[in-house]
């Protein structure tokens, strides 16, 4: 049972009608159950994991904060996270260390005999690891009290709306909201189905419909150097679809309970820098690296240099968590780079601007930054899309080469796509775009239609919906729910 299915719309239905039937004392046993549950459609085997990465950090985090003194603290709280990290480096990157320590002892004629094993990536587990760690660290710090009870605790490791593929939530936001008696309320579900139905529109009419014609490109063992161009940018907006809309769906599914979620997404692709896209694209990852990674690194450093390298091994350490892969550490490398040399060319680019007059017009500046800022992250795509090093760097190579960005090439390239689906994809890529300027526009687009006439509202969402039923494709799992 996945998100996109009919069997977790009728699960959640179901689930919606008894918790607003049951008295508020009763909600956590059904939350509890109905997460445990979804969590055993997915992935069965690894229940046992999820109970005992629980308890573990249940019991960790009150022994942290029962300690005397400091030091005491911060011993039982890395203790508790080099467990937890355990856990998470056993099923997720044993085989990549142990794959590259046989590389290189193969490149450096030594015996090594460590077997390849048969491990299966528990599902969500980088998710509810890092929550884990921000719990833990926060009890250390005196941000937030030790939960006594358990079972509201087990929600908040495993709310089943954000457990695939988040957002990532700390606890002092998400546990006090599963102990307030929420009543029915119309508004609540009103946003919660238009957010859901959203999540369905994005994820079936363009993420699951760009899908195929991606991977056609990359899966080719010799591609253009226009399809590596088409395919990559094709690929931005898949990932961009299919990560947000299951946000979308988290968010509204959240929302139905009265349980709002931290937005994870604010329009990305319309960032005008780096660092203004990583403030825009997956949000609570993002502030997750910067308060438990990088101001740690920081803290009691000045010089620019030791700022940088603070900058470099946070990207790193994203890299890392995306994939157990070297194309996914060159990733995070890549966009550590991109970071500090943003910072570090700030003030030059900001006078070659005014040289060449560019800021005299500032609409046209700030869409400069944007296409700018968009074939960067494109280009670091190539190396989270690719399979190997070895392709990354092929397809890499074929980006950057002059003649893939021929126009005539580019328009070739579009034989990627059948005419029925480059019309259909073009169609809902512009609705898309409609709702994204609406947003850019207003505070929300669903606050912007609730103003319009009741006929508007409605024809605008019986479209969604007679569309998803219409145009979707067979939904593929979320790009991001495998982590």
């Amino acid at each position: 049972m996945t998100f996109i299915s009919i069997e977790f719309l009728l699960f959640f239905a179901i689930i919606v009608v008894i918790y607003y039937l049951i008295p508020h004392r009763l909600r956590w046993i059904l939350l509890l159950i109905a997460s445990y549950t979804f969590y055993t459609t997915l992935s069965i085997q690894f229940i046992p994991l999820l109970l005992v990465s629980t308890a573990f950090t249940y019991f960790t985090g009150i022994i942290i904060e029962k300690q005397e003194t400091k030091k005491q603290k911060k011993k039982f709280m890395l203790v508790g996270i080099s467990v937890l990290i355990f856990f998470l480096g056993w099923f997720k990157y044993f085989n990549f260390v142990n794959d590259s320590l046989r590389a290189i002892t193969k490149y450096l004629d030594l015996n090594y005999t460590v077997p390849y094993q048969e491990i299966v990536l528990p599902l969500a587990i980088s998710f509810y690891t890092f929550q884990a760690i921000s719990y833990l660290v926060d009890i250390y710090y005196g941000k937030q009290k030790a939960e006594r009870h358990y079972g509201y605790f087990s929600i908040y490791f495993a709310f089943f709306p954000q457990l695939v593929a988040g957002p990532i939530e700390r606890a002092k936001k998400l546990l006090p909201q599963f102990k307030v008696d929420q009543n029915l309320n119309y508004e609540n579900l009103n946003y919660g189905m238009k957010r859901i139905a959203w999540g369905f529109f994005k994820k079936t009419l363009i993420a699951d419909r760009l899908a195929p014609i991606v991977s056609s490109v990359f899966d080719s063992p010799n591609p253009t150097g226009s399809q590596i161009v088409l395919a990559t940018i094709l690929f931005s907006i898949q990932l961009f679809a299919d990560f947000s809309a299951c946000s979308d769906i988290a968010i509204g599914c959240a929302r139905m309970l009265g349980i709002n979620l931290t937005e994870n997404f604010k329009q990305p692709h319309f960032a005008v820098s780096i660092s203004d896209f990583w403030s825009r694209w997956h949000i609570t990852l993002t502030t997750w690296l910067r308060d438990y990674i990088f101001v740690p690194l920081c803290k009691g450093k000045k010089k620019r240099s030791e700022i940088y390298f603070a900058i470099v091994i946070t990207f790193l350490v994203s890299g890392i968590w995306h994939g157990a892969a070297w194309n996914f550490v060159l990733w995070g490398l890549i966009h550590g780079f991109y970071r500090v040399f943003g910072d570090y060319s700030k003030h030059f680019r900001g006078k070659m601007a005014s040289f060449i007059q560019l800021d005299r017009s500032p609409v046209l500046h700030k869409w400069w930054k944007i296409t700018i800022t968009f074939l960067l992250v494109c280009f670091s795509r190539v190396f989270f899309r690719s399979d190997s090093v070895t392709q990354a760097f092929e397809n890499a190579q074929l980006f950057l080469s002059i003649n893939s960005w021929r126009p005539s090439g580019i328009i070739k390239a579009f034989e990627i796509f059948s005419l029925l689906d480059l019309v259909i994809f073009i169609f809902f890529f512009i609705i898309l775009q409609i709702f994204q300027y609406i947003e850019r526009k207003n505070v929300s687009t669903w606050e912007w239609l609730s103003q319009r006439s009741i006929f508007a509202r409605f024809a605008v969402y019986i479209f969604i919906i007679v569309s998803v039923l219409i145009f979707s494709v067979s939904a593929k799992g979320f790009v991001y729910g495998g982590f």
